[in-house]
Formats: structure tokens, C-alpha cells, sequence
């Protein structure tokens, strides 16, 4: 469920950007067709609000503090995401190559674009309604009204009752990378960031490497205390989803993002591989080479169908009369971890997750000589993203543990090879 800030005066906060352009109270005003005294106003509600000057008054101008410039940035790019949606969704269906678009602060209300991302999170509005103390015709009354000062509908109304359009999809997304903006502006104040105001949300994947995410973790946690980290365990589609609709940062694991994917970006930390994992002591551990026809005897615990590892899995046993069936189906560690220690069952991992159960003799690798992939592994994010400056130690941690850990397996690899 989307985590809202208060509710942002666009107002307000186009107030505040202007003078920030201009210098001084007197031209914002002017330049807004507003009073000094309403400008002077707004300005003072925001710094009232986020408990810091954003202004410094002297006899030049009003400038922004350096805490104001980091404000104001974002602010801009709060605007730019909503100016582009707008102009995307009125342009090019309006009523003519010249029709003119107001300015999104003269024609939505942070309240409405708060209705419009509630509405449209389905199956949670009644939930969402009651953590801000509304109802849920209370909101959708909102939404009537963006829909009435757009001109364009945003749901269809069903038999199930009212479902987001294309357009309406589209809003709420865009509305949440905004928002986001604006949660991320708060939490870059420094007493914010010290009251646990910021939150650093992160996607991670089945077979990520649990140990590189958990130490890079607890590496920053240790240098940051008050900042929130939020892990959030899926597959990748849903992540994927939730990270283009700004519910998460950032998304740690396996790289393969899809052709229309044009505005994510990815970021290679390490090359992993597949490991062919039992338990100790399994029948197969005593052979030198083990084939598929060995595998297939054997009952397996698998991820669902279409994940990579699910594919590696179906692929092993290609062209053969007999084939194993896939009566488990997980991708948790534990619950696959447990299943391999009780039974003789088999399962295909990534070896950044396996490895420590199998230093430390909890599994044991099967000699299967034909895992040659290689697996990239690293960091998903939206492509104009802009972290604060906690996202950016977060993922320095992780870029250190994950070096370290590679190198350390390098090591251990050699060392093995020496032995022999």
C-alpha cells in the first residue's frame, strides 16, 4: 500500500520553486499574478511544515539555504513529472494543436492526486480510506472532480464497481513519482532524516544473494540508525511493477529487464552462477559426474514456471522420454532449504545463496558439468531516478559487500582447486 506524505499545497509549493528562480518575494508575485503577502505566506506554511528555513532574506533577494536548494530541486522535479503527464494527457487528445494547458497547480489539488492514487490501488481502498480518516465515497468524489477538471475520464464504471482506465492507470502512476518526490524532499532534511522520516524501500529477488543484501544492510545501519529500511521479497514482474509505480527505490537480484522497460535502468554488481544443491550424504554426492537420466530419478522442489531458474530447470531434462515432475513449487530458501535436509530431493540455486550452506556442510553440491551460465546480478532502478543522500551510501554498501563477497568465493575457489 502506498505510504503518503501530508498532502502537498501545489500552491505553496509553486510559490516557493518561483522565487527560487527569481530571487525575491516581489517577482514571484508578480510573475504568479498573486500578493506578496500570499507568497510570503506560502513560503513560511513549507518551512513551517518541514521545520526548516528554505529562504535566506538579506538585502539582495530571498536565496535558498543550502538545505532550500536541496528542497527546491526536488520540487522541480516534482513539477516536471506532473507538467509532462498533464501535457501528455491533454495535449494530445485536446481539442486542437493550439490549445493552451493551464498550469498544473491552477487545475489539480494535491488532494485530488492523492484520491487518484488511493482509487486506484484496487482491492485497498477501503483500507487506505480509513488510515486517512476519509471514506472511500469521499475519495472517489475527489476523483469526479480531477475527472471533471481534466475533462477526460479516469475509471470505468463495471458491474464490480469503478476500475482505472488507461488514462487513469497512467495519472496514478505518474502522481506516485511525484509524491515520491515529495516524501524524498522531506526526508533529506537532516532533522527528519534523524527522527526516521526517510525510507529506503528495496525490491529483492528470490535467490538474490540474501547474504551481500543482509550485510550491506546492516553495514548501513550501522552509519545510518534513523533512516527505515524497508526489504520487500517478490518476483520479478511484481517488483518491476511496483518499482515503475515508485512503491519501491530500487530492485536487488537477477538483471533482465524487458524490451518496453525503455525508462529502467540497470546496474551489474557481480556474475553469479548455478549450483546443483542436495543434501549431505544424498546418493548422487558419491558420483564423480553426475547426468540428467541420475537427475531425473529424483523428486525436485522447484521456483514457479517462467522465473529464469524455473527454465534452467525444464531445460536440463529437454529430449528425454523421462522426466522428472514438479510436484514442489517455492522460491523461498527456507522452505527449499528444509525440503533438500529431509528428503532426497534436488534443487537448482544460485550459488551466491547456497555457498555459505556449502562451506559450512548444511548441503552439498552435486557434479553436474554443465552449468555454464552466467548470471548478472545487481541493481534495478527507474532511469531519472534521483537518490538522497542515504540511497546513495545504501547502495555503495552494496557495491563493497558484493565486491568482497566475490572475491572472497574467488579465493575459496582457488584454495578448493589447490587441495585437489
Amino acid at each position: 500500500m502506498f505510504q503518503f506524505v501530508e498532502t502537498p499545497n501545489l500552491r505553496h509549493l509553486r510559490m516557493a520553486q518561483v522565487i527560487g528562480m527569481v530571487g525575491g518575494v516581489s517577482c514571484a508575485s508578480r510573475k504568479l499574478y498573486t500578493s506578496q503577502p500570499a507568497v510570503t505566506q506560502a513560503v513560511a506554511n513549507l518551512e513551517a511544515e518541514i521545520g526548516t528555513p528554505i529562504f535566506e532574506r538579506c538585502a539582495t533577494g530571498t536565496h535558498p539555504t543550502a538545505i532550500g536548494k536541496q528542497y527546491l530541486l526536488r520540487i522541480d522535479r516534482f513539477f516536471d513529472i506532473l507538467d509532462t503527464a498533464i501535457t501528455q494527457v491533454l495535449g494530445r487528445h485536446g481539442s486542437g494543436p493550439e490549445r493552451k494547458i493551464p498550469q498544473v497547480d491552477r487545475l489539480i489539488t494535491g488532494t485530488q492526486m492523492r484520491s487518484l492514487i488511493a482509487t486506484s490501488d484496487l482491492g485497498c481502498v477501503s483500507e487506505i480510506a480509513q488510515s486517512l480518516g476519509l471514506s472511500p465515497a469521499s475519495l472517489f468524489r475527489s476523483v469526479r472532480a480531477l475527472e471533471r477538471a481534466l475533462g477526460k475520464p479516469l475509471f470505468d464504471r463495471t458491474a464490480r464497481g469503478p476500475i482505472p482506465n488507461k488514462t487513469g492507470d497512467f495519472l496514478a502512476r505518474e502522481f506516485r513519482r511525484a509524491m515520491r518526490e515529495i516524501e524524498l524532499a522531506h526526508g533529506e532534511i537532516p532533522h527528519a532524516a534523524e527522527t526516521g522520516s526517510l525510507e529506503i524501500i528495496v525490491g529483492a529477488l528470490p535467490m538474490a544473494g540474501s547474504y551481500e543484501l543482509a550485510e550491506a544492510t546492516r553495514r548501513f545501519m550501522a552509519s545510518h540508525p534513523s533512516v527505515k529500511v524497508r526489504l520487500v521479497l517478490g518476483e520479478y514482474h511484481k517488483l518491476l511493477a511496483d518499482l515503475t509505480n515508485s512503491r519501491i527505490d530500487m530492485i536487488f537480484g537477477m538483471l533482465h529487464k524487458p524490451d518496453w522497460a525503455g525508462d529502467i535502468s540497470e546496474e551489474i554488481l557481480f556474475r553469479d552462477s548455478y549450483c546443483m544443491a542436495a543434501r549431505p550424504r544424498h546418493p548422487l554426492t558419491e558420483r564423480d559426474e553426475v547426468t540428467p537420466a541420475d537427475l531425473a530419478r529424483y523428486q525436485w522442489v522447484v521456483p514457479s514456471m517462467g522465473t529464469p531458474r524455473r527454465t534452467r530447470i525444464e531445460a536440463i531434462f529437454d529430449g528425454m522420454q523421462t522426466r522428472p515432475r514438479f510436484h514442489l513449487e517455492t522460491s523461498s530458501l527456507t522452505m527449499s532449504r528444509t525440503l533438500l535436509l529431509r528428503s532426497d530431493t534436488i534443487t537448482l540455486m544460485t550459488r551466491s545463496e547456497v555457498q555459505y550452506d556449502l562451506d559450512l556442510g548444511i548441503l552439498a553440491e552435486l557434479r553436474y558439468p554443465y552449468l555454464d551460465d552466467v548470471l548478472l546480478k545487481g541493481i534495478t532502478t527507474r532511469g531519472n531516478w534521483l537518490p538522497t543522500r542515504a540511497h546513495a551510501v545504501f547502495l555503495d554498501c552494496l557495491r563493497e559487500i558484493t565486491a568482497q563477497s566475490r572475491h572472497d568465493q574467488i579465493e575459496h575457489s582457488a584454495n578448493a582447486c589447490c587441495s585437489q
